[in-house]
C-alpha cells in the first residue's frame, strides 16, 4: 500500500503536477492521521471493555463477600447479646442462694457467658485492591470511598471485641474451670459433686462483672461503631448489586 501511494507521488513529481502532488499529499497526510485516531479510538473502545469486564467482576465478589459479611455480623451480635444477657441475670441473682439454688438454671447461664465470637469479615478482594493500589477501577465514589474505609472501620469496631474474647481465653475459661464443670463436659451432670461455694465469692462476682462489662462496651458503649458497621455493609450491598 505504502509503494502504491508512493508510486502516485512519483508519477506526479514526474509530469510536474506539483500543486495536484501537494493535495495529494495533504490528503494522504490527513488519512494516515484519520487511521491512527481510529486505531486510538479502537484501543481505548478495547481499554474501556476490559476495564468494565474488570470492575464487573469484582462488584460481583465484593457483592458476595459482604452478603456473608452480613451474615456473620449479625450472628456475632447474636452471640454477644445470648452472652451479654445471661452475666446481666447472674449480676442480678447476686447474692446467691446455696441452699436453694437451681442448679440447672445457673449452668444455663454460665454456659451461656462463654460466647466470645469475634467478627472476621470476607475481604479478599477489598485486600486485592489496596495490594494493587487498583481502587480507581471502581467507577463509583461513593462505593470507592466505603471500600478505602472499610478496613479501618472494622477494625475500630472489633477492638472492645478482641479485648472481651482475650480476657475469656486468658482468665475466665481457667477461672470458671477450676469450680464447675462446663458444657463441653458432661460426665458429672447433674453436678451432684460441685460445690457451688464460689457462686458467693468476691472473685467470681468480678470476673461476671467484667465479662458483662466487656460484652457492655460491645453492644452498648460503643453502638454507634456497630451500626455504622451494618449500616456500611447494606450500602456496599446496595451499591453493588447488579
Amino acid at each position: 500500500m505504502l509503494k502504491f501511494f508512493r508510486k502516485i507521488r512519483q508519477n506526479l513529481l514526474a509530469e510536474g503536477k506539483t500543486g495536484k502532488y501537494l493535495k495529494y499529499a495533504i490528503g494522504e497526510i490527513f488519512l494516515v492521521v484519520i487511521g491512527i485516531l481510529l486505531a486510538l479510538q479502537i484501543s481505548e473502545w478495547n481499554t474501556n471493555f476490559k476495564r468494565h469486564q474488570t470492575e464487573t467482576q469484582l462488584l460481583h465478589d465484593i457483592h458476595w463477600e459482604f452478603l456473608e459479611n452480613k451474615k456473620q455480623l449479625k450472628l456475632v451480635k447474636t452471640n454477644h447479646k445470648i452472652a451479654f444477657e445471661a452475666t446481666d441475670k447472674l449480676l442480678n441473682l447476686l447474692p446467691f442462694d446455696i441452699v436453694h439454688i437451681e442448679k440447672d438454671s445457673v449452668v444455663i447461664l454460665l454456659d451461656s457467658t462463654f460466647n466470645h465470637w469475634t467478627f472476621n469479615p470476607h475481604q479478599s478482594t477489598i485486600n486485592t485492591l489496596i495490594n494493587t493500589s487498583s481502587f480507581d477501577l471502581i467507577s463509583n465514589l461513593e462505593l470507592r470511598k466505603l471500600l478505602q474505609n472499610w478496613t479501618d472501620m472494622f477494625l475500630d469496631y472489633t477492638e472492645e471485641e478482641i479485648k472481651a474474647s482475650d480476657h475469656v481465653n486468658n482468665f475466665y475459661k481457667h477461672y470458671m474451670a477450676k469450680h464447675y464443670e462446663t458444657k463441653y463436659v458432661k460426665t458429672k451432670r447433674p453436678y451432684k459433686d460441685v460445690n457451688w461455694d464460689f457462686l458467693q465469692s468476691l472473685e467470681f462476682n468480678n470476673v461476671i462483672g467484667i465479662r458483662n462489662n466487656n460484652l457492655r462496651n460491645i453492644l452498648e458503649s460503643h453502638p454507634n461503631e456497630l451500626n455504622a458497621l451494618s449500616e456500611t455493609i447494606d450500602r456496599i450491598i446496595e451499591l453493588t448489586t447488579q
